[in-house]
């Protein structure tokens, strides 16, 4: 089976060519699979959003909030959190997805509870 995919290059799309999915290639059914909650050795995020704007504050292991950020995007939000490597991987799925959601309560006017 071969895909299309467009690759970025600056601010323009490259020519496409196509992708081969390996013969061999795993497919992993999550639905089913259990993640037991496991804390962070770092810390843990609080969201809210207060005037407008999202805000994410991560608060170290005895309990004082030591950066947040505030913006509207949570894609930058989520990039500058990668790229000060405050949490592990699994940790930073969790923050990825409460921003996705609480940026969608943001756009619709709803109100958002951190779950």
């Amino acid at each position: 089976q071969k895909i299309k995919m467009p690759i970025k290059n600056k601010n323009q799309f490259c020519p496409t060519f196509p992708i081969k999915v390996s013969s061999d290639c795993k497919v992993v059914f999550t639905d089913a699979k259990k993640f037991p909650w496991r804390q962070d050795k770092k810390g843990y995020f609080l969201v809210k959003i207060e005037g407008g704007f999202l805000h994410c504050g991560f608060a170290n292991n005895k309990h004082e909030v030591v950066i947040e950020f505030i913006g509207k995007n949570p894609e930058r939000m989520i990039k500058e959190i990668a790229k000060r490597k405050i949490c592990d991987l699994e940790h930073m799925g969790y923050i990825s997805s409460e921003l996705m959601i609480a940026k969608n309560c943001l756009d619709k006017n709803e109100k958002y509870v951190q779950r």
